[in-house]
């Protein structure tokens, strides 16, 4: 049985109110997915010794731990992904409305 990553909107506290800060943490939410990705063949790659158990508990764990760095990365600004994606969502609601967003400086 193979748990999810980041299973529910709960992990990130409740946006402050708004279509922006709904969607700054989106791209947050966003990134700590990618980041959890990412993180993936690194928890693989380390095997547990004997002495310290293993088995289903571990694995259920190592994915928590995943999760939780994962999302301390994000809030710590991550790779700098949520900027991204959330430049790119309000282009998109901005398109969608007729209404030109923001202009913010892109790369």
């Amino acid at each position: 049985m193979e748990t999810s990553l980041i299973t529910s909107r709960s992990a990130f506290p409740p946006a402050q109110g708004g279509a922006q800060a709904r969607l700054a943490d989106a791209a947050k939410e966003f990134e700590a997915v990618f980041i959890a990705q990412m993180l993936s063949p690194l928890f693989n790659s380390v095997s547990t010794p004997e002495i310290a158990g293993g088995g289903k508990s571990e694995e259920f764990f190592k994915s928590l731990l995943q999760e939780a760095y994962a999302k301390a990365m994000a809030d710590r600004g991550g790779f700098g992904i949520a900027s991204h994606v959330r430049s790119t969502l309000i282009d998109i609601q901005s398109a969608r409305s007729g209404v030109e967003g923001p202009k913010e400086m892109k790369p």
